[in-house]
């Protein structure tokens, strides 16, 4: 039972506003899910609490996709209209995609992973979705989060240096990572044990939720984004706004969706495997004090 920690709101003790976690004005019902069933649940989620959940991403990617492509053409498009691009032009380039990726990588997806988790987790359990309060439980998540991504990137390629089918397993397996740190506060080498072991014995059904989830959100971006790069593409070297506008929208649309799935499949795990369900019954019938 050492592996099975009680539920506590991520910041119980610094936060004591909105419904608790015994609330029954949950959206859903706290009951094992199909892989359909997980959908549709993603979707109703997603629908009720869409305000929230995309304004939580737009607010920071909206900003930092302008900026990437603002620096692309800035400098490359010029060069490329008139000539190929010299050996300077091409090295600071490289430069500044280095720079654009260590931003993604070490500031805004640890953040947007730690925001989105969290309100995903609060909209499954009938909280309130706030974008200022999620904010703030992201910073203060950030380090254990980053490290966690660090963590399970390195992993993940170790194991497709091993000829890919391990680093899918390890994929797999280690995307339960974030809501465990998020819902539980176990972190680094702990909260990947802690994804290993929810997930063992489910690799199929979660490989298979990923791969539909991902063609979901993969058709929802064409969608957007094919007009948008048609437009940009007929307005010239000034489309690149156009373009940047279509990337945006489409991963503010698609993030939400994505890290519903893995959390609603958290919680299935839990509810199967630890009684989730009966031990927020017994929390809602308790006395209060």
């Amino acid at each position: 039972m050492t592996d099975q920690p009680r539920w506590e709101s991520p910041d119980a003790q610094a936060d004591a506003r909105g419904p608790a976690i015994g609330s029954r004005d949950r959206p859903l019902p706290l009951r094992q899910m199909g892989i359909g069933e997980l959908i549709d649940a993603a979707v109703k989620l997603y629908r009720r609490d869409w305000l929230a959940l995309m304004g939580i991403v737009a607010f920071v990617l909206v900003p930092v996709t302008f900026a990437q492509f603002w620096l692309t053409q800035s400098m490359i498009g010029p060069t490329i209209a008139t000539q190929p691009p010299t050996g300077e032009a091409a090295t600071q380039f490289l430069i500044a995609t280095l720079v654009v990726f260590a931003i993604q990588f070490l500031i805004v997806q640890p953040f947007l992973v730690a925001a989105i988790t969290r309100a995903a987790s609060d909209a499954y359990l009938g909280e309130r979705v706030s974008i200022g309060r999620t904010y703030q439980y992201a910073l203060r998540r950030l380090p254990a989060i980053l490290w966690i991504t660090i963590l399970t990137s390195i992993v993940t390629l170790l194991g497709f240096i091993l000829l890919i089918i391990p680093g899918i397993i390890a994929f797999v397996r280690l995307a339960l990572a974030p809501p465990v740190v998020v819902v539980e506060d176990v972190r680094g080498i702990r909260a990947i044990g802690r994804s290993w072991r929810l997930t063992k014995g489910h690799f199929w059904r979660l490989l298979g939720l990923l791969i539909l989830s991902g063609l979901i959100a993969g058709i929802a971006a064409l969608i957007i984004t094919i007009p948008t790069e048609i437009i940009a593409l007929l307005l010239g070297v000034g489309g690149w706004p156009v373009s940047a506008l279509g990337s945006a929208l489409a991963t503010v649309l698609i993030t939400p969706f994505s890290m519903l799935i893995i959390v609603l499949f958290y919680f299935d795990m839990r509810i199967r495997k630890e009684g989730f369900d009966i031990e927020v019954m017994a929390q809602e019938l308790a006395p209060t004090s």
